[in-house]
């Protein structure tokens, strides 16, 4: 059947291709089908709600009663969607004399059973690019395909997974024909696939799945109960893997029930192998139905078009149609089925040309389709993709995929283990609901920051709240209270106990006080731009400013935008350098990466299309630096006589041959040093005016710093975009600052706020700038700057941490003339009324954000020349790592809350001993206290 339907060949006379068609042609029709028809029909309607342990009882006794009418001795069989099911068998547990498992079997509705496992299927396949296949495929429409996630319409849903199930098997056979060594068996080959890919593995899941639905549904349409009770047995685990908790609390009780069939209700256990745990309502072949599907079928049928509308504000009428309603639905059909004059055709109703025409061209068509897309079981990357975009899904969806199986079954089994065999927990006990990331389900995102905003307000409450009651029996030290924050994070440097980002652009207005920049508002660069040798341009900023256009594919990106940029400046230059940033996952800048978002993940490949939202699809690193890797590529087949140089990794690409060995290998993570390290490189090549093109403030200082550092006549900067674009002149701003201030300058920035150091609350660049400039009689200032801007070891720190103390006083206060921060703190807190984030950081959080900035400035930046620089760990630098990577290591005391003895409180019961806090400390209780301070001791 695979075979036909995969090739273009025609079907052939009768032959079955659809799933239903196919197994209904297995099925032999008995001799008299007609005798196997079930006889169904509604009992009168009642009036009230079922929801109720009282209703249900009450229908058991009616059904009961009903049952030993019609066939004396037989144990009554029930059937229940979920919530009637659990009162049921809650039912049965309580009054077990009269409606025990003895007396009553309640089966779980087969019909509803489909349609939670088809919705299990749905979210799995959310956001996967299935539905957008299936519509470009022409199975469907976009909104019917929508629909088939959430199982609206069972019929359409349940088909819309056999052609899936189709396709994905041609697709997985052709994968295997292509890729399997000879002598592989499918099976063998498939466990290894599983274990390579992750984008195999997913759809593999969602194949045997989709198989394991269909079993069942087959096991319903042919009676066959030992194969029903095996295919729910393999659904449910993902019940529990899932979080549908009620289908994964209830359905293991409806097993078991079926297992212990045979040994409780003998006679009920061989009509069930027979077939009649299900309703055959026709003689067609593979038709037989669940019996909750048959009574919603007669209750359709019950109410035709109308239902009972109009009815319901007339009681009298309304139990009129309740009575009646039934009798003349069985009466109608009874007659419908007598008048038919057409010869009988047991055939199931699939079983047409027309149907299987259409269901084998679907299945072509969505395995083209697919293919097209790209065969998910030819996928080598350790990638999990979207079919029809290309998105790459988060890293959390893949360890999703990678464990929901064996998730799915652990807590199945220990559920069963638990509640049903070893009875060491009840039934209705909470069950652990997954909440596993998936396509549609991205990880949970951090607080937000209101959130942050509202929890440092509360503590903060709490804090002033204690030191208000313990003020009342106790004397305060405040020297040591402003010794500590008042929170785990410094307020004066972190922002809700992340990083502090202040506006790093308004020192380039500093500096550009120094030499008045070349204006350029309108004119294209090539125009308006110094005459240069060499132009070194920072590849990140450049993608930035180059959207897509037009262009529809990465390949098309790179020739007709991209490379046009770069060839531009061969016009003007002799040589162009592009510098691309590396992005490691052990980075100090992981933080200040993370608070621009995250885009969607997306793979670059010559033909992938390109994103339409190009600036959320930058904000993944994973998505850069595969766009950096292939534009880096195409810059070896520009077609120039000049030098063109590109950074790879450590490495350089080159068009003309030249000895690489002062830019590669190289092992700078930002490309803010790499360019400098090109800069180097050009003068030591003999150029002696050389072009920077960047949009990062930490490139201008360091340029500046490189400027007096270099033997160069001109360094500019071509900074900033749009109307904001200028040129500055790095090499005169050197001049302007004087030797000592152009060493001294990185630490500076650093210290006042970069990439991976906090900035000051409330006090930006401008304002520190003119602290420097103020302390221009305090020499020592410049030099510490100059000092922790060199390689300094930590003595260093500590040999200048007073003059940096006096600075940042300065910064806070220009005319106070304390000496050191904590004073400061409290002089500001007490007699100026600041609030308590608007006054410096003790000295111990100084002091690691001191750390921080000298090992920016002093090993980062301070080797921006050498290719391969030596870096100290950043853990004895104000940095501390965890399982997410470097953390900022804020302060090395403990909060207020927690080290000032004012907020000591005991946890005593029966009196105060010498066991008591308060006693050890030799402070009288309060009422912080658990005796409220009504202890009486000596």
């Amino acid at each position: 059947m695979a075979a036909t339907v995969a090739s273009d060949i025609p079907l052939q006379g009768d032959e079955a291709v659809s799933w239903a068609a196919y197994h209904a042609s297995k099925q032999s029709i008995p001799e008299e089908p007609e005798c196997g028809i079930s006889l169904t029909s509604l009992l009168p309607l009642f009036y009230d709600q079922a929801k109720s342990v009282a209703m249900i009882r009450h229908s058991m006794d009616v059904i009961k009663a009903a049952v030993e009418i019609l066939n004396p001795g037989q144990i009554p069989v029930l059937t229940a969607d979920q919530p009637l099911y659990a009162l049921a068998k809650q039912i049965q547990w309580r009054w077990p004399e009269t409606h025990g498992e003895d007396h009553f079997v309640i089966l779980f509705g087969g019909l509803h059973i489909e349609m939670a496992a088809l919705k299990i299927l749905g979210d799995l396949l959310d956001s996967t690019g299935w539905t957008g296949a299936l519509v470009q495929a022409g199975v469907t429409t976009a909104g019917t395909a929508d629909s088939f996630l959430k199982a609206a319409h069972v019929t359409r849903t349940r088909r819309a997974h056999q052609v899936t199930a189709s396709s994905l098997y041609i697709l997985l056979q052709k994968a295997f024909n292509q890729g399997a060594d000879e002598g592989k068996d499918l099976e063998g080959w498939c466990s290894e696939r599983v274990q390579a890919s992750p984008q195999f593995h997913f759809w593999w899941i969602i194949l045997q799945l989709e198989l394991i639905v269909l079993v069942y549904v087959r096991s319903i349409r042919e009676g066959n109960f030992p194969l029903y009770i095996d295919a729910l047995s393999k659904i449910v685990p993902w019940f529990f893997a899932l979080g549908h908790t009620n289908y994964a609390r209830w359905i293991p009780v409806h097993l078991r029930d079926m297992v212990t069939l045979a040994t409780k209700h003998a006679s009920l256990y061989r009509q069930f192998l027979a077939g009649n745990f299900t309703v055959k309502k026709t003689a067609h072949a593979f038709s037989a139905m669940a019996i909750d599907q048959a009574h919603e079928q007669n209750n359709a049928f019950v109410k035709g078009d109308g239902g009972a509308v109009g009815l319901t504000e007339n009681r009298a009428a309304l139990h009129r149609w309740m009575v009646s309603g039934p009798e003349m639905a069985r009466v109608i059909a009874e007659f419908q089925a007598t008048s038919q004059t057409k010869k009988a055709d047991h055939r199931h109703h699939e079983q047409t040309k027309h149907t299987q025409v259409a269901f084998a061209r679907d299945v072509r068509s969505l395995t083209q389709v697919i293919g097209e897309m790209g065969n998910p079981f030819c996928d080598d990357s350790k990638d999990l993709l979207v079919l029809d975009s290309r998105d790459l899904a988060d890293p959390a969806v893949i360890n999703t995929v990678r464990q929901i199986e064996k998730l799915g079954q652990e807590q199945h089994d220990s559920y069963v283990l638990e509640r049903l065999i070893n009875q060491t927990k009840s039934i209705t006990d909470p069950i652990k609901r997954n909440n596993l990331p998936l396509f549609s389900r991205p990880p949970v995102r951090d607080k937000t920051r209101t959130q942050l905003q509202v929890s440092s307000l509360k503590n903060d409450c709490s804090l002033f709240s204690r030191l208000f009651i313990a003020s009342q029996v106790r004397d305060g030290d405040l020297d040591e209270f402003f010794a500590h924050e008042n929170q785990a994070c410094p307020p004066a440097l972190s922002d809700m106990g992340k990083i502090r980002l202040g506006t790093k652009s308004d020192l380039v207005g500093c500096l550009e006080n120094l030499v008045p920049p070349q204006e350029n508002a309108t004119a294209a660069f090539a125009a308006a731009s110094p005459s240069v040798e060499v132009v070194i341009i920072d590849g990140a900023a450049i993608i930035n400013m180059l959207p897509p256009g037009t262009t529809r594919t990465f390949n098309e990106y790179a020739s007709q935008v991209f490379l046009p940029y770069i060839t531009s400046h061969l016009q003007h230059t002799n040589r162009v350098d592009i510098v691309w940033d590396e992005y490691r996952t052990d980075s100090l800048k992981a933080d200040t990466r993370k608070k621009r978002g995250k885009g969607i993940r997306r793979r670059v490949e010559p033909s992938s299309p390109v994103p339409g939202n190009w600036q959320s699809f930058l904000r993944t690193d994973e998505n850069k630096m595969e766009l950096f890797d292939f534009l880096a590529t195409k810059i070896e087949i520009t077609d120039t006589d000049k030098q063109v140089i590109s950074t790879h990794h450590e490495n350089v690409i080159c068009t003309q041959a030249r000895d690489v060995a002062g830019l590669a290998p190289c092992s700078h993570e930002e490309a803010d040093t790499r360019l400098l390290l090109h800069v180097e490189d050009a003068v030591r090549q003999g150029y002696s005016k050389v072009s920077i093109r960047t949009v990062d403030t930490d490139v201008v200082v360091l340029a500046v710093t490189a400027a007096e550092r270099l033997d160069i006549d001109e360094l500019w900067v071509a900074f900033g975009t749009g109307k904001n674009f200028k040129f500055l002149a790095a090499h005169e701003m050197a001049v302007a600052l004087g030797p000592s201030k152009c060493r001294g300058l990185p630490f500076f920035h650093a210290l006042t706020g970069c990439d991976t150091v906090s900035s000051f609350g409330g006090r930006g660049k401008k304002t520190a700038w003119e602290t420097w400039k103020a302390c221009d009689e305090f020499a020592d200032v410049t030099a510490a700057f100059c000092a922790l801007a060199a390689m300094p070891t930590s003595s260093a720190v500590d040999d200048h941490m007073d003059t940096l103390e006096r600075f940042v006083v300065l910064l806070y206060d220009r005319t106070s003339s304390h000496e050191h921060v904590n004073e400061c703190r409290k002089h500001l807190f007490t007699q100026t009324g600041r609030s308590i984030d608007a006054i410096p950081p003790t000295r111990e959080a100084l002091k690691q954000h001191v750390k921080r900035a000298a090992y920016q400035a002093g090993y980062c930046w301070g080797q921006m020349m050498v290719s391969t620089p030596e870096l100290p760990s950043p853990s004895k630098w104000g940095w501390v790592h965890t399982d997410n990577g470097w953390d900022i290591y804020w302060t090395s005391l403990p909060e207020a809350t927690e080290a000032c003895r004012q907020l000591l409180r005991c946890g005593c019961k029966k009196g105060c001993r010498g066991q008591c806090k308060c006693v050890k400390a030799a402070l009288q209780c309060t009422a912080l206290c658990h005796c409220g301070g009504e202890c009486t001791r000596e």
